[in-house]
């Protein structure tokens, strides 16, 4: 190896002896030292092996003594039961005593083998005693005893204390081992006497056994006492028969107790011999016992291993044997301590006034350079790493030499000012007087190797290889600005950086900011730190400092006054006032920083402006609560304008910024005040702006207005929308602040409710069958009121108005809405989704009602079956189609039930706004009714044909309708009333042409009691006489099961007597009438009299 420790005398010898040889090698050194290692390693390892099988050997005897515990209390639970014999075979049989025992005396062997290799280690010290002697012959033939005794003394004692630890230990465990042993002894004692124990008595069992006592059998038979007496009794009845029997019982009896005594005796001996094994088991050491006796014997036995361990550690870990340099540079390259020295000029500069410098006069720099002395630190690895040493600064020597000379003759000298030591490192702190040799300048290196001696009467010394040491001188120290990477000016008109600060109380590390640039003794230039806050760097370790001072430019200047600055760690700050947060916003303040010497020598110095500035901040909030209006357009405004009086604004940033009204503006494009959006204190101009910003013509408000509808259309009292404005200062535009102008509407302007004024005419309204708390209209054929004389009847019509008091169809005046939508405002009459919107038709199927979108169309199925011709009017018109048509002739004019008769619902509708947003109005007032469209005609034959049974022959009954009185229109009027009235015939004034009559197989019965409206007559009973004749067929288009004929020339009923009919029934014909609205259903009720004079009692004929 190149570097190991060399020992001062062995030195000296060799400078002198073999001046050739400046570096040293001592490799026959680390050799014999390694030696020595190599056998105290293997005798520790022998110990720690002995150590480790006496523990083992320990575990195993206290747990074969606690097996063997565990065995007897077992033992002894089952002796204490008095149980059968077998129970306890387990644990008497003397093959387990004999292993138990062979195990004990085999723990004893392993002790006594333990010992005997501990006596191994007296052997090993003996081998330790060789190699010292080895040594001590290797040290006397290279360098001087006397010197070399002192070296190897501390190991030599060392060695001795081994010995004697040894000796100890050998000792101590043949003592332990003896005490062990004689243990041993006791509980194999122990052991055999209780086997012997157990074997007498297994004996006393069989004997026990073996006698002839009575059976398990007989002593339970004699353990039942109920069961003895009633064999006494049956005993008693057998001697009255037979006094032979009794006397044979008697002598039975006398055997049995005889036979019980002897039992109860030989349990008695039982007991005594348990008795007498618990007194052997008692003596049996216990688990408590044999824990104490390893504690007093053993334990000491660990701690003298122990101590045996710590000695043989410090010999190995704990002895410094060498010294390595950890080079921090390379001179030449060669491992070198690098010291270094500064040459500076020093300033003269501007006094403090209450720690802020007065600036009067420019700085100035002296011609004379100055030198600092030199500094150095060196790091060394120690070897071993965990060596322990004295760090008092004089146990270190260095021994320069200038390698021309080759010996100790160098003018430098190199002291140790402070030593520490950290995880294997020693640190230095050194300082150098004298000169280095300069290679380039003196073709010299000097060089030095570090010396430890240990205190002591005998004291080691330990020396370090030699290594460079060479002198770096750097001079012309500037401060320089890292934000702008230039050299920083030198009085106060030649400022380099402008740092910012925040005015919300910020700081800036002006530490971080700058550093010192100095020029090496090559001419180039380097920094000297990383920046003026590394705490440790080539310019601290040589007693440079920072300081930091605010300026008072001139007289005037009030500027330092805004901040707070840390003069020792460059640590600035803008003063912050609540209530006044914005005061120092745009202030600038000089600020000196200075490379300083010792305690107040300038090295160098430079100067620097902080600016603060500011966050994007809002410095005013005016909130609009104006009511969020109801609009047609999304092009009308939302809200009224809102004004904000311009001097609270002002009053703002007089006390937050202290500007005054003259001193600030808005920012305004056009003339119209600028809009920005605000977020995470970042403004932006809006690309959108939210209505319209500007100053009233006076100048004394904000106003705001024109925000339309489409830009707050989600937007809901409690909500809130915002723009902000901007102001900003005259003089310098970074100052600028913003205004928040919210809309917040406190409520928001319901849609107009329209009041119906209509008053009805009472006679012409009719309550409502379903919805009772409600009237409706009834609609009929229109009559032309100046016709003479109907022709027929064509439309179906009818105005809502005519059934209102006149000028009454309107709804009251709004009020307090925008002129868009007062303009807008309709009313009108609207069909209204009914309310029941599936209806059926007469055909069979489901129709469903809806309404046009714009209300005046009423649909079913999609097409539509009515209209409102004039909204005003209130005009409803019907249209024929074959779908009305359907839904009309449902029911009669008189079922005005649900899902009966045809029903709309209309409803006085009030809009407002232009088409396309139209917007219904809720409307007060009994506004909204159902409207029935009363079916025009109805036919009911029921009573009108009568035949009587039991008559001569055929009767014949022709239908027509001069003689069918039950036919009937809307108006309640019959054929003949019509007739008289109206001056035409029914069929002419509602075009009927086609009467359907059903063909005889649908016709339906209540004979036999039978339901009228399913049975079917000819399917049940067959022919029942009742037929019909005659009539014209009609060319109307046909209908299955009916037969068509012209209702001029209708058919006649026939009835054939059929003497059977003894009470009334009826026969029910279906029917449909075709008129000029389409087809309805209805039937023609045929009654069959009863015979026997019409007996309705059923009376028999005789």
């Amino acid at each position: 190896m190149n570097k190991k420790i060399i020992n001062g005398a062995l030195l000296g010898l060799l400078v002198v002896a073999a001046p050739a040889c400046s570096f040293v090698s001592c490799k026959d050194y680390d050799d014999d030292f390694a030696s020595i290692r190599k056998e105290i390693n293997a005798d520790k390892a022998d110990l720690v092996a002995v150590k480790n099988d006496l523990n083992g050997q320990i575990t195993t005897l206290k747990g074969q003594l606690e097996a063997a515990n565990k065995k007897a209390a077992e033992i002894e639970a089952k002796l204490a039961d008095y149980a059968k014999k077998s129970d306890l075979d387990a644990y008497a049989k003397k093959a387990d005593l004999d292993a138990t025992n062979a195990t004990v005396q085999a723990q004893a062997t392993q002790l006594q083998n333990a010992l005997a290799n501990i006596a191994a280690l007296e052997t090993k010290v003996t081998k330790l005693e060789e190699a010292k002697a080895t040594l001590q012959t290797l040290i006397d033939g290279k360098v001087d005893k006397k010197e070399f005794n002192d070296t190897v003394a501390d190991i030599l004692s060392k060695i001795k204390a081994v010995q004697g630890n040894v000796d100890a230990l050998e000792k101590a465990c043949n003592e332990k081992a003896e005490n062990l042993v004689k243990a041993d002894k006791a509980l194999s004692d122990r052991i055999d006497a209780q086997k012997t124990a157990i074997e007498k008595f297994e004996e006393r069992l069989k004997a026990v056994e073996t006698k002839n006592f009575l059976s398990a059998e007989q002593i339970e038979a004699l353990k039942k006492i109920a069961t003895l007496e009633q064999g006494v009794a049956d005993n008693k009845k057998a001697a009255a028969d037979n006094k032979t029997a009794i006397g044979e019982n008697k002598t039975a009896i006398g055997e049995n107790k005889t036979k019980i005594t002897n039992l109860q005796t030989a349990l008695d001996q039982v007991n005594v011999d348990l008795g007498k094994v618990k007194e052997e088991l008692a003596k049996r050491p216990t688990k408590e016992e044999v824990e104490a006796l390893i504690d007093a014997k053993v334990n000491p036995l660990k701690d003298q291993i122990a101590k045996i361990n710590e000695r043989l550690n410090f010999l190995q870990y704990n002895l410094l044997v060498g010294l390595e340099l950890i080079p921090d540079s390379y001179y030449r390259g060669i491992e070198a301590i690098e010291s270094n020295q500064f040459a500076y000029n020093t300033w003269t500069v501007n006094k403090l006034v209450n720690g802020v410098v007065d600036y009067q006069v420019n700085p100035t720099q002296a011609t004379a350079t100055k030198l600092t002395s030199r500094y150095a630190e060196a790091v060394y690895h120690l070897n071993p790493a965990g060596a322990k040493i004295d760090t008092a600064a004089a146990n270190f020597t260095y021994l320069p030499i200038d390698r021309a000379y080759r010996a100790t003759n160098s003018a430098a000298v190199i002291t140790v000012k402070k030593a520490t030591v950290e995880n294997g490192l020693l640190k230095l702190v050194l300082d150098i007087k004298g000169a280095t040799k300069d290679i380039d300048v003196n073709k010299e290196v000097t060089t030095a190797a570090l010396q430890y001696k240990a205190p002591g009467e005998t004291p080691r010394i330990i020396t370090s290889a030699y290594d460079a040491i060479y002198t770096n001188e750097f001079s012309k120290l500037q401060l320089f600005d890292l934000d702008k990477q230039l050299v920083a000016g030198v009085n106060k008109n030649s400022t380099t950086s402008g740092w910012d600060i925040n005015n919300e109380g910020d700081s800036l590390a002006i530490a971080k900011k700058v550093r010192t640039n100095g020029v090496q003794k090559d001419g180039t230039t380097i920094a000297m730190d990383q920046n003026a806050a590394e705490a440790v760097s080539r310019l601290t370790k040589n007693g440079f400092h920072y300081e930091y001072h605010l300026v008072k430019t001139d007289a005037n200047d009030k500027s330092f006054e805004a901040f707070t600055l840390d003069s020792k760690t460059g640590l600035i700050k803008s003063k912050y006032d609540e209530k006044k947060p914005f005061v120092n916003v745009g202030k600038t303040a000089t600020v000196r920083v200075t490379l300083v010497q010792g305690k107040d020598e300038v090295a160098t110095l430079g100067f620097f402006t902080v600016h603060i500035s500011q966050k994007d901040a809002v410095i005013k909030e005016f909130t609009s609560k104006n009511e969020l209006k109801f609009t047609c357009d999304n092009k009308e405004n939302a809200a009224d304008k809102y004004e904000a009086k311009v001097v609270d604004l002002a009053a703002e940033l007089k006390a937050k910024a202290e500007l005054e009204a003259n001193a600030w503006e808005f920012v305004k494009t056009g003339g119209e005040l600028t809009q920005y959006t605000f977020d995470n204190n970042v403004a932006k101009q809006a690309a959108k702006k939210l209505g319209k910003v500007t100053l009233s013509a006076d100048g004394k408000n904000l106003v705001w207005d024109n925000i339309t509808k489409e830009q707050v259309a989600t937007l809901r009292p409690g909500a809130s929308v915002a723009t902000y404005v901007k102001v900003q200062k005259k003089s310098d535009p970074n100052v600028r602040f913003y205004v928040k102008l919210t809309y917040n509407p406190a409520s928001e302007q319901a849609a107009p409710v329209a009041t119906f004024a209509g008053e009805r005419i009472s006679n012409d309204w009719f309550k409502n069958n379903i919805r009772t708390d409600e009237k409706e209209l009834r609609m009929h054929f229109y009559i032309e009121p100046n016709n003479t004389q109907f022709n027929r009847f064509d439309k179906f019509m009818y105005s809502i108005n005519e059934s209102y008091k006149n000028g009454t169809v309107k709804i009251a005046p709004l009020a307090g809405y925008s002129q868009a939508v007062l303009t807008s405002v309709h009313s009108g009459w609207r069909f209204v989704t009914p309310k029941e919107t599936v209806v059926p038709g007469n055909d069979g199927k489901q129709y469903t009602l809806k309404v046009s979108q714009n209300g005046l169309e009423l649909l079913a199925n999609n097409v539509v079956i009515a209209k409102i011709t004039n909204d005003q009017e209130g005009t409803i018109e019907l249209l024929n189609n074959p779908t009305t048509q359907v839904l009309l002739n449902n029911a009669g004019h008189k079922q005005l039930k649900a899902l009966e008769t045809l029903t709309a619902r209309v409803g006085y509708v009030t809009t407002v706004c232009a088409e396309g947003n139209v917007k219904t109005l809720t409307t007060k007032g009994e506004n909204e009714f159902d409207v029935k469209f009363l079916r025009p005609l109805d036919l009911n034959f029921d009573g009108a044909v009568e035949f009587l049974d039991a008559n001569i022959g055929t009767t014949t009954k022709t239908l027509d309708f001069t003689n069918i009185v039950k036919f009937t229109d809307w108006r309640d009027r019959n054929a003949a009333q019509v007739l008289a009235n109206d001056h035409v015939t029914m069929e002419t004034l509602y075009g009927v042409t086609t009467i359907y009559v059903a063909n005889e197989a649908e016709w339906t019965t209540n004979l036999n009691g039978d339901n009228i409206a399913t049975t079917k007559l000819v399917m049940n009973y067959g022919d029942r006489g009742l037929h019909m004749t005659g009539g014209t067929p009609s060319a109307a288009a046909p209908i299955a099961g009916f037969t068509a004929y012209d209702v001029n020339h209708l058919p006649s009923f026939t009835y054939t007597t059929q003497q059977k009919a003894f009470k009334d029934y009826q026969v029910r014909v279906p029917v449909k009438v075709g008129y000029s609205w389409g087809t309805f259903n209805d039937h023609i009720t045929v009654t069959i009299k009863g015979t026997l004079n019409n007996d309705t009692n059923n009376t028999r004929r005789k």
